[in-house]
């Protein structure tokens, strides 16, 4: 019963952070996207840029209200905004541990969700070899374009730097 409502929370309050204004507020920085899922905790405060709110309000959430797996996604994004990179690191991977043994259809969607958000926290940490195999996981799990595209600016990225062109 748990797991039906996890899933249905998800399919059904899931933000792809893909327009413009949206992602501004997820993460200012950088033009990769990142993902939140809608209607938690946190979320709006988050978006708003209101980091340290959304963050508070995420972690103080009853299970009831948030399951671990936003949570963990949710603060992903919130620490990754903030350039607590080593936090986030550990919401992010704990978000795909959680999407790894997840047992039903739906965890290929939510491995791509934490993949695709763990990639662009280590982008903005400098680890491009790790942002691009969680990347490459992200895409393969699911085919949607946030993905792809994320995969193929940091390819373009890395090899812009190989061959020194900026």
């Amino acid at each position: 019963m748990k797991h039906s409502k996890l899933t249905s929370m998800i399919a059904a309050s899931l933000l792809i952070a893909c327009s413009g204004s949206v992602f501004a507020a997820a993460v200012e920085t950088t033009s990769y996207k990142m993902v939140l899922i809608e209607n938690m905790p946190g979320v709006d405060a988050i978006q708003a840029g209101d980091l340290a709110e959304g963050i508070a309000l995420t972690k103080s959430a009853k299970r009831s209200a948030i399951d671990t797996y936003t949570r963990n996604l949710n603060l992903c994004v919130g620490y990754t905004k903030m350039s607590k990179y080593e936090i986030a690191e550990e919401a992010c991977t704990e978000a795909v541990k959680m999407a790894v043994n997840a047992d039903k259809l739906p965890s290929m969607q939510m491995r791509a969700y934490a993949y695709n958000n763990r990639g662009v926290m280590k982008v903005l940490a400098n680890d491009n070899t790790g942002a691009l195999e969680d990347f490459k996981k992200a895409a393969k799990a699911t085919h949607e374009p946030i993905y792809k595209q994320n995969l193929l600016r940091l390819e373009a990225e890395l090899n812009n730097a190989e061959t020194g062109t900026l």
